[in-house]
């Protein structure tokens, strides 16, 4: 018993020592300042930063516009200073902070100078007014990337996040301690690192200017030759990612990319049907005559509006986009080659365009389908089951502007970091031969016919020439006892030495001539002088 005592004693007098000890490092003078300094501070994050969204030429996507954070030490002098920059709105809405005395952060619709006002210039991540919004996508309540680029890349737009700070020396209540020093911490220079994308920007803002004035809903892609990188990317309606919400009430889907989205294609079709049947071996001599109708199974099939184009080769045929000559010079095509041409072009598949960015796959007859013959009549002339992208239809005129190699378009370039060093490269992507030369040159000459003199004359560019193919597809939808139709206009510029390819679609609008047309030949206008520097 005394000896059990004789421990429990002595352990007592050890953690008594120990206590003691505690107590005179807390006092020692350097630990105790350390304590009170810190017991004493508050320190107030005023903005964090995200990463930058770069075109290929790292010239930035977002952040171009700048606005005003501020530290606001709450004081009569400062109160009087936002009274001048804020409406009678916004200054009660900020009355409880400055009456509560704690230092607060606040965005400022531009600088003021006021003691115990402190204004830091930031980038505003969005122009209300957004270049390439779709693509960029936007953030939702939280900061977080809710879609396109900011939520495929989201990680990589946060790593490393930097933020603007100032520590105040405070009282017991958070009140600004007057007289004493503040300490401003700024690592906002980390939002340089982020994404750099395929987008020129130059380019996209080029694209968005002529689909703006010719289409309402609708999309254009342009994509360089003969890489398929996508060097503009539009869709219509746009939106703000500044008033997301709106956008969420507005009519049109303005969220929708419709780049990404599957739609009828019609006779830009074609293309593929001539090139199946050309290395099948048909000749582009191949004459039909077109009535304007041709029966099939049973079902009559028209050219667009019951036109008749008489007698006919494989260039007018595709120049003035005849319907009738090719279901019927189809017919002599073995469907399983058919349908593998079309494969071999993209289509029936989605594309990774970039990690996290998937376009629709559209739709594919079955090769059973296909031994039907009205099934087969309409998948001739892009009709039927069949639907497609924009970027699966600019992928595929790619391939003929390229000699014939098919590659799959893209569009992420990279990661930076904040010096604006790459830190990361996308992988090039690989070209399939999935046509001959002899092809290339022949489907070259018949779209260079339809820009000539054919349905693709009011997309003709006013220097070097194009190559280029319309399409008008029905929908089945009907409004007012109207079938509404879409509309495509996809070609490649200049005509020699091809270093764009652009495809222009429309939801609604008259024909791909008349309503997408124009787009082409603003934008190829444009891109003339581009291709000269």
């Amino acid at each position: 018993m005394e000896k059990r005592t004789a421990v429990f004693f002595g352990i007592f007098m050890l953690c008594m020592f120990l206590c003691i000890l505690s107590v005179f490092t807390v006092s020692d003078g350097a630990q105790l300042a350390a304590t009170a300094d810190n017991q004493s501070s508050y320190k107030l994050v005023v903005a964090k930063t995200r990463g930058t969204i770069y075109d290929c030429n790292k010239n930035a996507l977002t952040g171009a516009d700048t606005e005003y954070a501020a530290a606001i030490a709450p004081s009569v002098e400062g109160a009087g200073a936002l009274s001048k920059v804020l409406t009678e709105k916004e200054m009660e809405a900020v009355y409880p902070s400055l009456t509560a005395g704690k230092p607060f952060a606040m965005k400022l619709p531009k600088s003021v100078t006021a003691g115990g006002i402190d204004v830091f210039p930031i980038d505003k991540r969005y122009a209300d007014k957004q270049t390439a919004v779709h693509i960029i996508g936007y953030l939702d309540g939280s900061g977080t990337g809710a879609a396109g680029v900011e939520k495929a890349f989201n990680q990589q737009l946060t790593k490393n996040q930097g933020q603007i700070s100032v520590t105040y020396r405070v009282d017991a209540v958070n009140r600004v301690l007057a007289g004493e020093n503040k300490k401003i911490s700024d690592s906002s220079y980390l939002q340089n690192s982020g994404v750099v994308l395929t987008i020129d920007k130059n380019i996209q803002e080029i694209a968005e200017k002529a689909a703006e004035k010719y289409l309402t809903k609708g999309a254009v892609v342009v994509t360089e030759v003969p890489s398929c990188k996508i060097r503009a990317m539009v869709s219509l309606p746009a939106f703000s990612p500044n008033n997301v919400t709106a956008a969420l009430k507005a009519e049109g889907s303005p969220l929708v990319n419709r780049c990404l989205s599957a739609y009828n294609v019609g006779s830009v079709f074609k293309l593929v049907s001539a090139s199946a049947a050309l290395e099948y071996g048909i000749s582009p001599d191949t004459q039909y005559t077109c009535t304007g109708s041709i029966d099939v199974d049973g079902g009559l099939f028209h050219c667009f509006n019951g036109e008749s184009h008489g007698s006919e080769n494989m260039k007018s045929a595709i120049a003035q986009s005849c319907n009738t000559y090719f279901i019927n010079i189809m017919q002599q095509v073995p469907q399983a080659q058919f349908l593998l041409m079309a494969q071999s072009m993209g289509f029936g598949r989605s594309f990774e365009i970039a990690p996290g960015i998937t376009s629709a796959s559209g739709n594919l007859p079955t090769l059973k389908s296909l031994n039907i013959p009205r099934a087969l009549a309409n998948f001739s002339f892009g009709q039927g089951d069949l639907t497609a992208t924009p970027l699966q239809i600019a992928a595929m005129v790619n391939a003929i502007a390229s000699g014939g190699e098919y590659t799959q378009p893209y569009l992420y370039e990279g990661l930076v970091d904040e010096n604006l060093k790459d830190t990361a490269k996308a992988p090039a992507q690989k070209s399939t031969q999935v046509v001959s030369q002899n092809t290339v040159k022949l489907l070259q000459d018949f779209m260079k016919e339809s820009i000539e003199t054919g349905t693709s004359k009011k997309g003709k560019p006013t220097t070097g020439g194009a190559g280029a193919k319309t399409a008008t597809a029905q929908t089945g939808r009907y409004i007012k006892g109207v079938e509404t139709v879409e509309s495509w206009f996809s070609g490649f510029y200049p005509y020699e030495n091809p270093k764009y390819v652009i495809t222009v679609f429309a939801e609604d609008g008259t024909g791909g001539g008349a309503t997408c047309g124009p787009v082409f030949k603003q934008i190829a206008d444009e891109l003339a002088g581009k291709i000269g520097q």
